[in-house]
Parts: structure tokens; sequence; C-alpha cells
């Protein structure tokens, strides 16, 4: 974990603004182009408006202002398209860079990590959470930002006619950011408020939808939805505060800046009715002047009145990143930080390894998962790993994944290499895995095929149909609409579980590992899909170094050497003729999975 405090959330926020890159730049081009076009449009409407009425000029001698008063028209309303479609692009550049920091970082974690998590808070800060900064990052930040500009162009256009009148916008305009700081206050516990309890709703509803069958088996899904009623009521009412803060703010903010224009235009009509004599450089104030400052005045306060609508987006995306930022600011727990070599590891042939007195600890736990394990496989060697439910089999699984560090012991390969001295991202190279969910991507059967390959090796449709027919798949392929190309999964081709475990096989296949890890391959399999997956595991352990979780009596047979975990020890570790001989450690099971074999014809 990192021991530097985090920043705050403001300070994240103002410090991801990069990320947007040439969108930034290309807002306050655009922001201020539009109030340099605003100043012509407004001197082209009070030139005309004075030389009609009061020299009573020809309309051929107006000809310059009235060609610049569409133009700059025309102009404004191009660049105001340009300013939020910069907006939006930014927005979206930011958002697409911070998720993929968000996943990146949920990856380094591990799936150990990622288990602890609740899904729906994982999904909100994924979604969510990342799509609150939009706003930000497109209205809010880019508005205060011009904040700081347009006013002080207006201000430097008006103070050469008016003194007095600058003065008076200097004075008026901090009114507005003062309101907003203050119902600002109070918007940013709202919305933290708001924030927690709609993560609530989320995981609440989540896991009722996980639980409906066995609500409806209970009949219970009537009180559940009672209860789901409740919990949204409570997010209803409070976005309701969020949003009656939000037009309050709107209410408060037009006040100001109204009274502030109404002063401007008092302190004019009173010079012209002679009342005031002070303000004008000596000069006097024409009616050319006071068109051009009450033309300017309302978009004086225009960028801080915008500001105070955005505001909500401000006190959003602070909530956002107040979530977000231990997840993308603290360094993971990962081997890469204790890794004490910079020597690249090239993948062997063939690969053996040696567990020395390893122990592993799952955090907040008092007693180990793993206590003092110590064995060796050798290269191209089957192991079977057996055990009761919480003897540490998973435990041993991810830990050789590189998803869990040993607290005491070492990893060593048969090369000599200590697993801790490499990098975790070389060491899963020489992993395949399969285990008792395979998960398929939206996609094709090419594309979840192909994702067990490096990045490097290019798509080769051959290796694809051989990988295929090691797991007794090629048929059904065939039999796919666009065969390799047809989508599968959710919105495609339906596959059923024991197609999605052979094709966590034909990945593996693919990928050519030299060891090769199995989680229960064959679990929740019917007797044919098992007798299909038993071939292919025969066929990947050849040539292969081979660690498998199983209890099945047909995968222990073709180990070389079955390893008895019990309460995170190793009790015994040996063949299975020696583990299987009377009074031995299995001879109970074995008896049992023979009798069972006897009756059904193949082992339960």
């Amino acid at each position: 974990m990192s021991s530097h405090p985090l920043p705050t959330p403001a300070q994240w926020l103002r410090a991801n603004a990069s990320r947007g890159g040439r969108w930034n730049r290309v807002i306050m081009l655009a922001a201020t182009g539009s109030t340099l076009l605003l100043l012509l449009q407004a001197w082209a409407i009070a030139s005309v408006v004075y030389r009609l009425a009061i020299e009573h000029a020809p309309l051929s001698s107006l000809t310059l202002p009235l060609i610049i008063l569409p133009v700059a028209f025309l102009g404004r309303g191009a660049l105001a398209w340009l300013r939020t479609e910069a907006g939006v692009r930014c927005g979206l550049a930011i958002r697409q860079s911070v998720r993929e920091d968000v996943l990146r970082r949920i990856g380094e974690r591990g799936p150990l990590w990622s288990q602890r998590q609740h899904s729906a808070a994982l999904g909100n800060q994924v979604w969510d959470q990342v799509d609150a900064l939009q706003n930000y990052y497109a209205d809010y930040r880019p508005q205060m930002l011009l904040c700081g500009t347009i006013p002080l162009i207006i201000l430097c256009a008006v103070l050469p006619v008016s003194w007095a009148a600058a003065l008076i916008l200097l004075i008026t305009g901090p009114l507005i950011p003062l309101n907003m700081a203050m119902i600002g206050w109070g918007a940013k516990n709202l919305q933290d408020q708001q924030l927690t309890e709609t993560h609530r709703m989320s995981r609440h509803f989540l896991d009722t939808l996980k639980g409906m069958p066995t609500l409806r088996l209970l009949g219970r899904s009537h009180q559940q939805a009672n209860e789901i009623y409740a919990v949204s009521e409570g997010v209803r009412q409070r976005n309701m505060k969020v949003l009656r803060l939000a037009f309050l703010s709107s209410s408060a903010l037009e006040f100001f800046a109204s009274v502030s224009i109404a002063l401007l235009a008092t302190y004019i009509g009173f010079t012209y009715l002679g009342q005031f004599d002070f303000g004008t450089w000596g000069k006097g104030l024409s009616l050319f002047g006071g068109l051009f400052m009450l033309i300017l005045s309302p978009e004086f306060y225009q960028p801080l009145r915008d500001l105070g609508v955005h505001y909500h987006a401000k006190a959003e995306a602070e909530a956002a990143a107040q979530v977000l930022m231990p997840l993308l600011t603290e360094a993971p727990p990962s081997a890469d930080a204790s890794t004490t070599t910079t020597k690249h590891w090239a993948v062997p042939d063939t690969l053996g390894i040696t567990l020395n007195h390893v122990s592993c600890r799952y955090p907040g736990q008092a007693s180990p998962a793993l206590n003092d394990v110590s064995f060796s496989v050798a290269a191209g060697e089957t192991i079977a790993v057996i055990g009761p439910s919480g003897a540490g089999k998973s435990t041993l699984l991810t830990t050789l994944l590189g998803f869990m560090q040993p607290e005491q012991g070492t990893i060593t390969l048969h090369s000599g290499e200590r697993l801790d001295h490499l990098l975790t991202s070389e060491w899963q190279h020489a992993l395949s895995w399969v285990g008792q969910h395979n998960a398929l991507i939206p996609g094709t059967l090419a594309d979840n095929l192909t994702i067990a390959l490096p990045d490097d090796q290019p798509f080769d449709e051959d290796r694809l149909w051989e990988a295929l027919d090691k797991t007794d798949l090629r048929c059904w392929a065939n039999q796919l609409p666009q065969g390799l190309h047809t989508r599968i999964g959710d919105g495609g081709q339906p596959v059923s579980g024991g197609q999605a475990r052979r094709i966590g096989l034909a990945r593996a296949f693919l990928r050519d590992a030299p060891l090769v890890l199995l989680d229960e391959p064959t679990a929740s399999l019917d007797q044919q899909s098992e007798r299909i997956v038993n071939r292919a595991i025969a066929t990947l352990s050849k040539g292969r170094t081979v660690i498998m979780l199983t209890h099945r009596l047909s995968l222990l047979n073709q180990a070389d050497r079955i390893l008895l975990l019990e309460q995170g020890r190793v009790r015994a570790f040996d063949t299975l003729s020696a583990l299987s001989q009377p009074h031995g450690p299995l001879a109970n099971v074995i008896d049992a999975a023979h009798a069972d074999l006897d009756t059904q014809g193949e082992p339960s």
C-alpha cells in the first residue's frame, strides 16, 4: 500500500484534467473567440443604433457594422457548438482513460481482492462513478476556467468607456461565486449521502436478483419487493433534495446577476439624466458607450451564472472521486513490488516447481490458509490435489497463479529461479489455467479462443480448429451459423456448461504453456462431457506439468502422485496405489468410488 496520503477529491480531479488532451485547449480557444466576437457584435449594434438615432446617418454608411453583425452572430453560434462538442469529447476521453485505469487496477489486485468486493459496488465504480466525471470535465471545469478569462476581457473593454461601470462589475461579480460557495457546502454533503444510498440500493437489488429463485420458493418475494421499494424510496428522496438545492442555487444566481445588471443600468440612466457626472474619464457618456456596456454586462455575469448551473456536477464528481481514489492511487499488493531482479525470464519448454515451507494467509484471518507446505513436482509430472473443504486447495492454486504471495517460505523452479524474483506477468506466461467456470467474453468463438494466445502471435485459424479437435468441439463449431466467427454467449449462440469447460481446455492447448493448473475440471458435468474432458486432459498432460484439483477417480488415476491437504498442511503425498492401501488415507474414498463405479458405470 502507498505510504503517501491520498489527495483531496479536488486535487485528484485537477490532476486528471490533462487526460482530456487537446480538447481542453479547444474549449478555451472557442470560448475566448466567442467573447471577442461578442465585442464586435456589441460594437456593431451600438454603432448602428447610435448613428441612426443620433447622427441620422444613411444605411449606406453602415455597411461595415451591418456586415459584422450577422458574421459575429453566426461565428458565435459555430464557436458555441465547437465548445460544446469539445467539452463532450474531453469528458469522454477522460472517462475512457480513468475507466481503463480502474479495470487495470482491478486486474492487478487479482481475483482474491475482487471476490471480497461486492459485485454491485465494483460495477458501480467501473460505470456509474466514472460516468459521474463527465459533466465535471465537459461543463464545470471549463466554465470555471472561463470565469477568469471572459469577465476579464469584458472588463478591459468596458474600462476605457467608464471606470465607474467597470468598478460596478468588479464589485458585484464576486457576489455570485460567494453565493455558490455557501450553497456548495450543503450540496457536497447531500451528494455524498445520495451516492451512499445509491450504492446501497445497487447492492441490495443485485443480491435480491441473485436470490430470487430461493425467495420465490420460500414465498418471500413480495416481502423483498417491499424492501426494495423502501430502499428505492430513500434514493428518490435524496435525489429530490439534491435537485431542490440545484434549483435554489440557480434562482439565487439569477437574482444576484439581475440585481448587478440593474445597478449598472441605473448608473447609466442617471448619467444620461445628468444626476451623475463621474466615471467617464471626463468625456461624458454617449449613447454608443451606454449601449455597448449594457450589451456586454449580461455576458460579464453569464460565465458565473453558468458555473452555478453546473456546480452540482462538481459535487457529484468529488463524491465519485472519493470512491475512485483509493482504488486508483494506492499501489496494489503485487509480487512485482518485491521483485529483486530486472533480468528478463524466458518461458522454458518444461517446468518443475518446489514449495519449501510455504505459508499463506488471507487478509484479516488469524490462521493461515496454507501452513508450512512443502512438496516438489517434477517437470512433466501430473499431480492431483485433494482434501476436504477449507483444506487450502484453492489457496495453493491461487498462489501458484501469482495472485497471492506467501508470507513465509519460498517457491523455486527447478531451473533455479525463485518465484518471488520473477515478474508476475512473466510468470503467468508459463501457465495455462482451466477452472470450473470458464468466462466467455462478448464476441465470437474465435475471439474466445484467441484470448489465450500471446499478443505477438498472429491469428491462425488452423491452430484454432486443431484445439477444437482435441476437445471434441469441431462438430459443434461446424454447425454454428458462421463457424468460428459466430457470436457466442450472451446475445449469441447459447453455450452449455460442458462446452464452456471444453472451450477453456481449447484455450489451454492454444496457450501451450509448460505448467497447467486445473480447478475441478470435471465438476458438475454429465457423464458424456466428463469422458470427453478426461480424454482432453490426458492429451493436454503429455509433455506438460499438470497440477489439478479434483476428487474424481478417473482423474486421480491419471495423476502420477496425489497431494492430500488437511487444514492447510500436507497430510500425504504419494501415488494413488500407495495412498489407497488398507488403512491408508484414501482407502475409504477409493472403496466408495469403486462401489459407485460398479452401480453407475462412471465415478460420481
